[in-house]
């Protein structure tokens, strides 16, 4: 049944959210970067996502099919933030720690 197996999905996908904005490492990915404090951030990364962003893409329904997909866009996630900051910095060590994390939950 297609509709079982998309609320199959959907739960799955929301579980896997929660679990990664229960690490310590999230805390950069929960909202979109603020633009206003970050006024370069859209000249350098052309297509923005962060936690919130996804969450509500999983809630709607239709964006996200397949595991995968919603992985690729974590992952996207994590190498935005690591394009835009200095490996140096606390952002691009919650990037790296996100990866690891990424390649746990979707194994």
């Amino acid at each position: 049944d297609a509709d079982r197996v998309r609320v199959q999905l959907r739960t799955e996908l929301l579980a896997a959210i929660g679990k990664i904005e229960d690490q310590n490492f999230a805390w950069p990915f929960r909202q979109p970067v603020d633009t206003v404090e970050v006024p370069d951030y859209l000249e350098i990364i052309k297509d923005p996502v962060d936690l919130s962003t996804i969450d509500k893409r999983i809630r709607r329904g239709g964006y996200y099919e397949t595991r995968e997909a919603l992985k690729a866009d974590l992952l996207r996630m994590a190498n935005n933030c690591k394009e835009y900051n200095d490996s140096s910095s606390t952002y691009y060590e919650c990037a790296v720690n996100l990866e690891k994390f990424l390649n746990t939950l979707f194994l």
